[in-house]
């Protein structure tokens, strides 16, 4: 076995001298690929708009009741559309947890199915959660009947946030890869901006605006349903069944035939020759690489370093407190007295955090994957700090009374302080799109080896919906019993270690193709070791 995958890396290696021009020469992405990557990336944009529009959903004068709401007050089983709730902090954080619930359900049976459902039914599936999901949260007239909804919804985060980013790699061109990859979370950084958006227009319809909030989003998940239908398999996942069904250097011809069938389309407009060229490398790296027998779930253990690598951080991307954050998003902004203008300042760090992502997925091909996820942890934590230090100052509007004593509606932070937060919360959500929210999943879409790949994305994305029910849940009662200050200086000591993790552990995958990535990886030692050759207009490494 040994000699036959040594050969066939040496045919590989003869076959790319052979074809220089074809594997070489910068590929642009074809419109057919632009429109398959728009598709699948609605999911993200799913994901994104339930974020945005929770802060809304889960905040006074919506499902939870006013404090001067005269109206009916449901329970669990009171019908009726002109009710609302008394929610406590932990029925905040559950319900807010249930979209995150339901991914993680959904991402342990990827982790079991994936290699065997392909990328484009799990996509299929994902759009026909999210349909069914928001349709039964905005119509059910019955509490218990809205959180299954919800959970619903969540299990269609699963599915969609598994496909896309192995979706989008694995059709992608290497040297665009990175910008379409991280433009998926500019698609979930817009869903998030439309979800405050809305939110914001909602805000004024008592009790039920929060129905119309999440109707909205069936409108994007039949969209995705229909679109997805007329996109192809992956070219690579068919080539991986193919060689599977072949074995080691065969391949079964009639898969071959719909890998090629499908390459043509994501690069219409490029010669045949090119098309089998790149074909044919990839069939022959993936056949050095997996061999012919199918892996198990499992065997995504067997590759510990890219494990470490993707779950750490997409753990560090939770645990550091940004997307747990923008839940309580309208919330914090009332907390540091805004009031009634809390919904609009939320929605302002929305739109923020689309330029930042703009900014990234234009320049994360030149800059590379290291240096962005630097610079942007690195502005985490000034942000923290500043957010950490303004909510010390807190006070009590009614005069006599401390903090402990005040109504949570009567404290606020003096004007300067108020300005600042506003100013580090958009510095601290623009740090994280810059850094954690496009690289980390771009990361563990490249860096687990093919065989494994949909398993082993199932792994992270499991470790990632986990932390991040963790962080939700239990955020509510961290800012009682922490205080706002406390909490953000949490943020900010998890955000400094996240520095040293990159420091020492993530490599630099800029310009290369999966499969040398995953050869990179067999070898490494540090990060140090894989470094990239600097390039005229690249960021200094930290």
């Amino acid at each position: 076995l040994h000699q036959q995958r040594a050969a066939a890396d040496d045919c590989s290696q003869r076959w790319r001298e052979q074809q220089p021009q074809q594997l070489q020469a910068p590929m642009a992405g074809s419109v057919k690929l632009y429109n398959a990557f728009l598709f699948i990336a609605l999911g993200g944009l799913l994901f994104g708009y339930i974020i945005g529009v929770t802060s809304n959903i889960v905040t006074k004068g919506q499902l939870e009741c006013a404090d001067d709401w005269t109206g009916a007050i449901g329970t669990w089983t009171s019908v009726g559309y002109r009710q609302c709730y008394q929610l406590t902090a932990l029925d905040k954080g559950f319900l807010t947890s249930l979209n995150l619930i339901g991914a993680l359900v959904s991402s342990l049976f990827c982790f079991a199915y994936s290699e065997n459902m392909g990328r484009k039914l799990e996509t299929q599936i994902g759009a026909a959660l999210f349909l069914s999901g928001s349709a039964i949260a905005a119509a059910s007239p019955v509490k218990w009947a809205i959180y299954i909804g919800f959970t619903v919804y969540g299990l269609g985060i699963g599915f969609g946030m598994h496909a896309a980013p192995l979706f989008i790699a694995e059709i992608s061109p290497a040297d665009i890869r990175g910008a379409l990859v991280s433009a998926k979370e500019a698609i979930v950084v817009t869903g998030i901006f439309l979800g405050f958006l809305c939110g914001l227009i909602f805000s004024g319809v008592e009790t039920v605006g929060w129905r119309y909030m999440v109707m909205l989003s069936s409108v994007a998940a039949a969209a995705m349903e229909i679109g997805i239908a007329f996109v192809p398999e992956s070219p690579r996942f068919l080539v991986l069944k193919a060689v599977r069904g072949g074995g080691l250097l065969g391949a079964n011809d009639e898969l071959m035939e719909k890998a090629l069938e499908a390459l043509r389309y994501f690069r219409s407009g490029s010669p045949d020759s090119d098309v089998n060229a790149e074909l044919q490398a990839m069939r022959v790296d993936i056949a050095s690489a997996v061999g012919m027998q199918a892996a198990s779930a499992v065997d995504a253990f067997r590759y510990p370093l890219p494990l470490v690598i993707g779950c750490g951080l997409v753990f560090l991307q939770q645990i550091t407190g940004q997307p747990s954050v923008l839940y309580y998003a309208t919330n914090i902004f009332k907390d540091a007295g805004l009031g009634d203008s809390a919904a609009l300042s939320a929605t302002a760090v929305g739109f923020v955090k689309l330029l930042a992502t703009l900014l990234t997925v234009w320049r994360v091909d030149s800059f590379g994957r290291r240096p962005l996820l630097f610079a942007g942890i690195s502005m985490q934590v000034v942000a923290l700090a500043v957010i950490t230090v303004a909510f010390t100052f807190r006070v009590c509007k009614a005069p006599g009374l401390t903090i402990d004593q005040c109504d949570a509606a009567q404290v606020v932070l003096p004007q300067g302080w108020a300005l600042a937060t506003i100013i580090a919360l958009m510095v601290y959500v623009s740090g994280y799109q810059v850094g954690f929210g496009p690289i980390a999943w771009l990361m563990i879409s490249e860096v687990f080896p093919v065989g494994v790949r949909g398993a082993a994305l199932s792994v992270a994305a499991v470790v990632n919906f986990t932390s991040n029910i963790g962080v939700t849940l239990t955020q509510g009662l961290l800012l009682q019993l922490l205080t706002p200050a406390g909490l953000f200086f949490a943020y900010l000591a998890l955000s400094a270690l996240s520095i040293i993790f990159v420091k020492i552990v993530v490599p630099e995958t800029k310009g290369k193709t999966l499969e040398e990535i995953e050869t990179m990886l067999s070898s490494w030692k540090s990060a140090r070791d894989v470094r990239v050759t600097p390039t005229q207009g690249s960021l200094a490494e930290a």
